[in-house]
C-alpha cells in the first residue's frame, strides 16, 4: 500500500507540470488620460484587452510586443466606447498598449476562458460560442452599423482563423465558421448578432 502511494506521489510530481494548461489570470486595470503606452505586464498567451474610454474624439489601441514591434492596431473608433479586443499569442509576450486618446482611458488584460457568452452587441468585443464547433458551421451575421466591421473566428486554442466579414456598412450575410472555433471576434461600432 505504502509503495502505491509513494509511486503514486512520484508521479504526480513528474507529471503534474506537463498536465497544467497554461493560465492567464486578470491583470490590474490600468487607468490613463491622453496619448500614451500601457503597462499591460508581460502576456505569453492569447489574451482579452478590456477597455473603456469617454469623451467624443477619436480612440485608438495598438499592441505593444517586448521586442519593440507594434501590428496594426487593434482598434481605431470614435469614444465613449466600451468594448474588448483579442490578443493573439505572438513570438514576443505582449507587453502594453499604445493609446491614442485625448480623454480618460481603462485598459485591462483579462484570460480569454472570461469571454462572455453572447450572441449579439453593439460594441467591439470577444465573446464565447455556446460550446466549441465539432465541425464547420453556417451562421448568419448582421451588422447595422456605417462604420468598418471584422468578424473573425478564435480556436479553442487561441488562434485566430481568417476574417469571416471584413467590409463597412450594413451586412447581413451567411459565414461558416470553422471546426474547432470557440470564442469570435467583432470589431465595429454599431448593433450586430450572430444567428443560426
Amino acid at each position: 500500500m505504502r509503495a502505491r502511494l509513494v509511486l503514486a506521489s512520484v508521479v504526480t510530481i513528474l507529471l503534474g507540470p506537463l498536465l497544467l494548461a497554461p493560465h492567464v489570470s486578470a491583470g490590474p486595470p490600468v487607468e490613463g488620460s491622453g496619448n500614451g503606452v500601457a503597462d499591460l505586464g508581460s502576456n505569453k498567451n492569447s489574451v482579452i484587452v478590456k477597455f473603456t474610454t469617454t469623451g467624443t474624439s477619436p480612440f485608438a489601441i495598438s499592441p505593444v510586443y517586448a521586442k519593440g514591434k507594434s501590428l496594426t492596431p487593434w482598434l481605431k473608433a470614435n469614444a465613449p466606447l466600451r468594448g474588448s479586443v483579442f490578443s493573439e499569442k505572438h513570438s514576443a509576450a505582449l507587453v502594453g498598449a499604445k493609446v491614442v486618446a485625448p480623454d480618460q482611458w481603462t485598459l485591462q488584460v483579462v484570460p480569454l476562458s472570461s469571454a462572455p457568452k453572447v450572441s449579439s452587441g453593439s460594441t467591439p468585443l470577444v465573446f464565447k460560442l455556446p460550446k466549441t464547433l465539432k465541425g464547420d458551421s453556417t451562421r448568419t451575421f448582421i451588422f447595422q452599423g456605417d462604420g468598418e466591421i471584422v468578424v473573425f473566428p478564435i480556436s479553442a486554442r487561441g488562434m485566430s482563423g481568417f476574417p469571416v466579414v471584413s467590409t463597412s456598412g450594413k451586412v447581413k450575410k451567411k459565414i461558416v465558421l470553422p471546426r474547432g472555433t470557440k470564442y469570435m471576434s467583432v470589431t465595429g461600432v454599431g448593433s450586430w448578432k450572430l444567428r443560426k
